[in-house]
């Protein structure tokens, strides 16, 4: 009996052991599972959120674009593209009320938004106007838009961080978040895209250099050219590298200056500077004309009828962005970019590669329109600054003439460019701010 009682108690206790092992293996399997499923969920909320703030921003930018816009095709265009970014914020926002979450009135003012935008699109194409009522509505729905945009914008700024899950239980939306949305839903919330390169500067269509002519120098005819060239920078020291991989032969040179070191480019064919850089401290700016300072650089470098079109500062260097102007037209292919140092006005580098790619002397057609007319037309809500003829890229690597009419709409700036026969917008632009400073939509 004791035998067989033993024998029992060894069974039973070797069962017992059995049991907890594999009890043990399905928790493991069910916290892996779970686990995964938590991830999978937050990164589904992490690409609704970017896809909702970026349907955002660019349905806000194409409503206060159409705010500066009078003619009915660009009415259509701008209109159209606001419908896509409200059709795309709608789907991000179904992901995020799937689970139970309600986003119930966040998803009736983006579709509200696009069915304003469709009915706009409709009245345009049949060429009615857009009324002073209209518009006052499409500024409404753009600042409601560019406030839902201000509720996101600090969860992306933890996502930056690192340090953001929108699931931290499962597939549930965390209470921060869902604090968010709530905001956003409760009725407290009132419902009524460092411009370093400026407009048109990638604009690089023809993929042969057009200014690259003559013959081709060596690299010790390069490194004679680089000094002369880059002499009132105060240059110590200049060493070939070797040759650059791009769309054409170029030599490379380390430089030294009391400015800090560097580096320079230069074409083969020609010897044209392509680009050079100091890597060097900013300090506090003085004052001085940084356009004239741009001018007179690009001019020792050869290149000559080059004038300021933009520049903005930051953490103490000025971009300036240059272009070259023909007949008194800004050829905007035609651009040069330079950096500038705000403290003692020393330029410490420069990019030539759009100007090297397009410039040639053009056949620019003669304007049926005058400056003064086109001031004074109408742009919707714009309040014009200035006007001037401008030769701007269109897709498929063409160009065109165009006057571009610069204005503001209370604090926001446009810059619209309309054909000189016809007066018809071609093009419309927003500055707008971004996290690295101003940028052109």
């Amino acid at each position: 009996m004791k035998n067989a009682a033993a024998i029992s108690l060894t069974v039973v206790t070797a069962l017992l052991l059995v049991a907890v092992a594999v009890l043990g293996v399905f928790l493991s399997v069910s916290l892996q599972t779970q686990e995964q499923y938590r991830l999978s969920a937050n990164n589904a909320y992490e690409q609704a959120y970017y896809q909702l703030t970026e349907s955002m921003g660019n349905m806000r930018v194409n409503l206060d674009k159409a705010r500066a816009a009078q003619g009915n095709a660009m009415i259509c265009k701008l209109m159209m593209d606001a419908s896509v970014c409200c059709q795309s914020a709608s789907q991000a926002l179904y992901r995020f009320s799937s689970n139970g979450h309600s986003a119930a009135a966040l998803t009736k003012f983006v579709n509200q938004a696009g069915d304003y935008c469709a009915y706009l699109h409709g009245k345009a194409s049949r060429g009615e106007q857009i009324t002073a009522e209209e518009r006052n509505t499409l500024q409404k729905l753009g600042d409601a838009a560019a406030l839902v945009q201000e509720k996101l914008a600090p969860v992306r700024e933890e996502l930056g961080a690192g340090g953001y899950e929108f699931s931290r239980v499962l597939g549930s939306l965390n209470e921060e978040f869902s604090g968010v949305m709530n905001a956003l839903q409760d009725g407290s919330t009132e419902y009524p895209s460092l411009i370093y390169d400026g407009p048109f500067s990638d604009g690089l269509d023809d993929k042969q250099a057009k200014t690259l002519t003559g013959e081709e120098i060596s690299a010790q005819e390069g490194e004679k050219m680089a000094r002369e060239k880059l002499g009132a920078l105060g240059i110590e020291g200049l060493e070939y590298i070797g040759e650059g991989k791009a769309d054409f032969k170029s030599y490379l040179y380390e430089i030294k200056s009391e400015h800090g070191s560097g580096d320079v480019q230069i074409a083969a064919r020609g010897g044209a500077i392509v680009q050079f850089s100091f890597n060097c401290e900013a300090g506090e700016k003085r004052e001085f004309d940084a356009g004239e300072q741009a001018k007179k650089f690009c001019r020792a470098l050869g290149f000559e009828g080059m004038t300021p079109v933009w520049s903005a500062e930051k953490d103490g260097i000025i971009y300036m962005n240059l272009c070259y102007e023909q007949d008194g037209a800004i050829v905007y292919p035609d651009m040069i970019k330079v950096k500038i140092n705000a403290a003692d006005g020393h330029v410490i580098g420069c990019e030539t590669l759009s100007y090297l790619f397009n410039h040639t002397q053009r056949q620019l057609q003669k304007p049926v329109l005058s400056a003064e007319e086109i001031k004074s037309r109408s742009y919707g809500e714009l309040e014009v600054q200035s006007v001037r003829p401008a030769v701007i890229p269109t897709p498929g690597g063409g160009e065109r003439l165009t006057y571009e009419v610069f204005g503001t709409i209370g604090e926001e700036k446009f810059f619209v460019y309309v054909d000189p026969c016809s007066g018809e917008e071609v093009r419309v632009l927003m500055v707008v701010d971004g996290e690295q400073g101003e940028l052109l939509m």
